[in-house]
C-alpha cells in the first residue's frame, strides 16, 4: 500500500514539473563512492547512483533531482529511490566551483540480517558542488549526504560520499 501511495505521488510530481523540465533542460548522471554505515559496529560499503535533474539556474536557484542508488555492503544491501530539492548558491559566471544544498525523501529496500527484505521510508540532506568541464554542458559533481531510514526500533543511518558526472541541460 505504501508503494502505491509513493508511486502516485511521484507521478503527480512528474506531471507538475513537466513544463519546467522542457524549458530548462533535463540532465542525467551517474556516480559512486563509499557509504559509511553509522550503525554501531557499521563499516564502509560502496554505492552506485543514477540521477535525473532539472531546474536550477542563475535566475532560478531551486531545482529538482530524482536519484536511484544501489548500496552493496557487509551490513546491508540497499536499493533506494528519492526525490530531492536542490538549492544552488548564487555565484559569478566566472566561478567554476558551484556549491549546492540537497535534501528530500524516498523509499529504501533493505536486505540485511535484521529485517531482511523490508521496505521503509527515509529522508536525506546534504551538500555538494559541481564543476563544469569541457565545452559542453557536462559537470563533475561531488556531494555528501546523511540518510535516515525509519525502521522499527532505531533508525538506520547512512552517510554516502558521491563523485560523479552530469550530462545535458543548459
Amino acid at each position: 500500500m505504501r508503494g502505491l501511495a509513493v508511486g502516485m505521488a511521484a507521478a503527480m510530481m512528474a506531471l507538475t514539473v513537466a513544463a519546467p523540465v522542457e524549458a530548462q533542460g533535463l540532465r542525467f548522471g551517474a556516480g559512486g563512492g563509499p557509504t559509511f554505515n553509522l550503525e554501531e559496529g557499521g563499516g564502509t560499503d560502496f554505492h552506485a547512483l543514477g540521477t535525473l535533474a532539472f531546474g536550477g539556474s542563475a535566475d532560478r536557484p531551486v531545482g529538482f533531482r530524482v536519484d536511484g542508488t544501489y548500496t552493496l555492503g557487509d551490513a546491508a544491501d540497499i536499493v533506494h529511490g528519492s526525490g530531492n530539492v536542490v538549492y544552488n548558491f548564487s555565484v559569478s559566471e566566472d566561478t567554476r566551483f558551484r556549491p549546492y544544498l540537497i535534501g528530500g525523501g524516498g523509499v529504501y529496500y533493505l536486505d540485511r540480517e535484521v529485517g531482511d527484505g523490508t521496505t521503509e521510508f527515509g529522508i536525506n540532506a546534504g551538500a555538494g558542488f559541481n564543476v563544469p568541464i569541457g565545452q559542453g554542458n557536462s559537470r563533475l559533481f561531488g556531494e555528501a549526504r546523511f540518510h535516515n531510514v525509519f525502521t522499527e526500533g532505531e533508525s538506520f543511518n547512512l552517510f554516502p560520499i558521491t563523485l560523479g558526472i552530469m550530462f545535458g541541460g543548459s
